[in-house]
């Protein structure tokens, strides 16, 4: 179950940096520019950029027991002809140091100055020369350490993840890439850099998803798609791949990664992706709720409603017996919130949840068309007297060992009143891809297929559910 609802809860709630912290940061970051403006740096200032997650709108919130967090910006400067590399960092600490504001909480870094803002925020203020070269305008940050110049171009790489977050749409890729920083950060048993672990999740994203966004319809989805996506991508490569960065292709973002470190991130997204996929495909209410908490601690999903308040809120949208079609088809019920009522059999196979097995659905007039008068089910709210045709897929050909069990599911007053309310697995011997129904008693109803190994009993494959909205 996906628990939408709760997710942008969870986001605003618990792992977006809050608004009056951004606020205080923009106010801190307007006050250092003014400064550097007017201070004696020695090289002339073109411009100021944020950078890194502040930039790429995925800062969050730091965990309880670490309440910084940390944020960039560039002072992008003309080249002083006189200059060796480390003089950019070293003459950007001597103007801070002279100031009364910022001398005791001003520090050295390898490419930066840091400013320490005690129990609030981190600020690196990053020198970035820019020279015009073959009519582009490039850029470098300056390492102090080995006093070289190192090219840089986190404004294109902020460019190209706000193209994927666009192909997405709503924000998703960006929130998606927030809860991976926050799970890393609760975790705290996989180490992967930030700008590894983003490169890595935009990287699964590409433009055939701007022209089909059906992956990304919500933020669960969405989370889903992604961590899918990474773990297949990781799963076919043991051994530690090069991760480019997109814009500097010769740069290699896991050079500081050991073997070691790749394995054990291999290992973990994994196991968190057969955690949410467990999670998003549990439909029932409270076992799902308790499934995405094994995923992001015990602050997701908290209400703001006393348990009576809640439980006669769900009482009355989700009694089986209730006709809830008019609420969801004005949406003030999600169908992933509908829940598995008691009367519906749970599976009892071992369930591997492999993807690819999914049921489509048509509408006919009689079971003699030849043409369905609707291609789709999908939030269609039908009269009755229609004939519903489902067909099970597999992405590749379904073995002999295996059979396709169905699971069909009834609510309302008038399904009770004729005891076909069902629920349990229907003709498991028949072992067929195609089932017929009939549009028969009003209210919100499920088809569901199950793709069973007989010869291990383990359940490979679950379709999801396929509401039929009956009024």
């Amino acid at each position: 179950m996906r628990h939408t609802k709760k997710f942008d809860a969870f986001l605003r709630d618990v792992v977006n940096l809050n608004q009056t912290r951004i606020e205080t940061l923009e106010k801190r970051v307007n006050t250092v520019q003014n400064f550097l403006r007017n201070a004696d740096y020695g090289a002339q200032i073109k411009r100021f950029s944020p950078q890194g997650s502040w930039a790429q709108g995925t800062i969050i919130r730091p965990p309880k027991e670490r309440n910084e967090f940390d944020a960039d910006f560039l002072v992008i400067v003309e080249e002083v002809e006189d200059w060796e590399p480390k003089e950019y960092v070293n003459a950007l600490y001597r103007a801070f140091s002279a100031s009364s504001r910022y001398v005791d909480i001003v520090h050295h870094n390898k490419r930066c100055v840091s400013l320490d803002y005690a129990g609030d925020f981190h600020l690196d203020v990053v020198p970035c020369i820019e020279r015009k070269l073959y009519g582009e305008n490039l850029h470098w940050v300056l390492n102090r350490e080995t006093n070289e110049e190192e090219r840089s171009e986190p404004e294109e790489y902020t460019a190209w993840q706000k193209e994927r977050n666009d192909w997405v749409g709503a924000n998703n890729l960006r929130k998606v890439i927030r809860l991976a920083k926050y799970l890393r950060a609760i975790k705290t048993n996989f180490s992967v850099k930030s700008i590894v672990l983003t490169t890595l999740l935009c990287g699964r994203v590409t433009q055939f998803d701007e022209f089909d966004q059906s992956s990304f319809v919500d933020v669960p989805t969405s989370l889903q798609t992604l961590f899918g996506r990474l773990d297949d991508w990781l799963q076919a490569r043991i051994w530690m791949p090069s991760i480019p960065n997109p814009v500097l292709p010769d740069q290699d973002l896991s050079c500081h990664w050991t073997q070691e470190q790749y394995t054990n991130f291999r290992s973990k997204i994994h196991k968190y992706r057969g955690w949410i996929d467990d999670a998003y495909q549990e439909e029932d209410w409270d076992e799902s709720l308790h499934k995405w908490r094994k995923v992001f601690g015990d602050e997701f999903g908290k209400s703001t409603k006393t348990g009576h308040e809640a439980s006669a809120t769900r009482s009355k949208q989700f009694d089986v017996l209730a006709n809830l079609v008019p609420d969801v088809a004005a949406g003030r019920i999600g169908l992933s919130e509908i829940p598995v009522w008691p009367h519906v059999e749970r599976p009892r196979w071992k369930m591997l949840n492999r993807r690819g097995f999914r049921v489509d659905g048509w509408v006919y007039k009689s079971p003699d068309d030849g043409q369905p008068a609707l291609h789709s089910l999908d939030g269609r709210v039908l009269p009755k007297g229609r004939h519903l045709k489902f067909l099970a897929h597999y992405d590749t050909s379904i073995p002999s060992t295996f059979r396709v069990i169905w699971q069909v599911v009834n609510s309302g007053q008038e399904a009770a009143a004729n005891r076909h309310l069902r629920g349990n697995f229907e003709d498991e011997t028949l072992n067929t891809t195609t089932r017929w129904e009939s549009t028969a008693y009003r209210g919100v109803h499920w088809v569901e297929a199950f793709l069973v190994n007989s010869r291990t009993n383990q359940c490979v494959a679950r379709s999801g559910r396929v509401f039929v909205m009956v009024r």
